[in-house]
């Protein structure tokens, strides 16, 4: 499973809608229960969206630092952007994408993986129908972990 930094950020940031289903999943990746794939970028988009919301300093070199760990001990693989350049083009004239939700949605299909996001761009509809077309689905949290 692919998974989007708008989900890893919930590993980090308190008062999250669905934080518990987050920290969840990070169990089960922990726990090899689940395999996640994510983009080359994505740790560095989890750090600047704490920057955003106002995070210490240190707080955010430990996530970067944790999010590292996490790659290099095998837990999390990270999809080579060189490999996603021509489907993310695609995304960005057919979606109207941004560069980083294009990587992350063209890191699903180069694997053929399904995508965990809690992102409102990668929700749409449109984003929905062609991953279908592609046999592949658009999770979010909830639909992974209901109680």
């Amino acid at each position: 499973m692919v998974v989007d930094s708008s989900v890893i950020v919930k590993w980090f940031k308190k008062g999250e809608e669905f934080e518990q289903e987050g920290l969840k999943l990070r169990e089960d990746i922990l726990s090899s229960t689940m395999n996640a794939l994510t983009s080359e970028l994505t740790r560095l988009e989890v750090c600047r969206a704490l920057v955003k919301a106002g995070y210490p300093r240190e707080k955010v070199k430990e996530t970067f630092a944790t999010l590292s760990e996490m790659e290099s001990l095998g837990f999390v693989t990270p999809v080579r952007l060189a490999g996603l350049a021509n489907e993310a083009i695609s995304l960005i004239l057919g979606l109207n994408l941004y560069v980083a939700d294009s990587l992350i949605l063209a890191s699903a299909i180069v694997t053929s993986s399904t995508l965990l996001t809690e992102d409102k761009h990668l929700l749409k509809a449109e984003v929905r129908k062609m991953m279908n077309a592609r046999k592949l689905k658009v999770l979010r949290l909830e639909g992974v972990y209901r109680d």
